[in-house]
């Protein structure tokens, strides 16, 4: 708990995930962060028996209190104070009126927002299982072009071959992509894409649309086809994904 958010992680099936304020699957590494600190902390000393002082410990405002439960029974509770450096935080236990210092506990691993603890996988496609790659705009670039594999697996835009590094650089995106952030909010009608990519293979296809939002910074709202959950990207990820001919093939040189 963190001023007034709640977050709740369960572990269900042996997979982590988020049950409030949303239902989402957790990011793995992040809970296991905290879980390897909540395993070894080590309480090093008594920082102060004195209230007057405990402000200069903990942070009126954003401390976070953590909770622990096994198998539905509370292990234990404490206040998340100040880091003091590296590892070493300052804790409270509520029914104490005294600060610790607490060895082996990372301040920061239980102190990120929702979206950081959220898995921000989007998609997970190899690029050994792609043939075709489709690239269409309605922005002022009016982009549309497709980029294949030949006979001889080289990727080729309009019969002008793609460098081998430039096409698998682009494609290596698409193993493990993640979001920046997401858009929980329904949708029920969407415009047109700004930009839309088509990742084919000879079983499958995936669409990514990419909708401009109006927002500062500029970001993009992402869909994917077979996905529930909307992302967002902003205008630098989105960027490495709306790609224009040139990026793919270099302008020849003017003789």
């Amino acid at each position: 708990v963190k001023n007034s958010e709640s977050i709740t992680f369960e572990k269900q099936n042996n997979q982590w995930k988020i049950t409030k304020p949303i239902t989402y699957n957790a990011d793995t590494s992040a809970v296991n962060a905290m879980l390897k600190d909540l395993k070894n902390f080590m309480l090093e000393s008594v920082a102060s028996e004195n209230p007057a002082k405990f402000s200069g410990y903990l942070d009126s405002v954003n401390n976070s209190k953590i909770t622990t439960y096994q198998e539905g029974k509370l292990l234990g509770t404490f206040i998340l104070g100040k880091a003091q450096a590296n590892d070493n935080t300052y804790i409270q236990k509520p029914d104490e009126n005294r600060i610790l210092l607490a060895s082996k506990l990372t301040a920061g691993n239980f102190t990120k927002l929702l979206k950081d603890y959220r898995d921000k996988s989007v998609i997970s496609v190899s690029p050994f299982a792609l043939n075709k790659v489709t690239f269409k705009s309605t922005d002022s670039n009016n982009v549309d072009f497709t980029a294949a594999k030949d006979s001889l697996n080289i990727w080729r835009v309009e019969g002008d071959s793609v460098s081998t590094s430039v096409m698998d650089g682009f494609l290596k995106m698409f193993e493990n992509l993640k979001a920046e952030d997401f858009k929980d909010t329904v949708m029920t009608t969407f415009p047109v894409p700004t930009y839309t990519l088509t990742l084919s293979g000879p079983s499958q296809s995936t669409v990514i649309n990419l909708y401009k939002e109006n927002s500062e910074p500029p970001a993009f709202i992402c869909q994917v086809s077979g996905v529930n959950q909307l992302f967002r990207f902003f205008s630098g990820m989105a960027g490495q994904l709306m790609k224009k001919k040139t990026d793919l093939i270099p302008p020849k040189p003017v003789k």
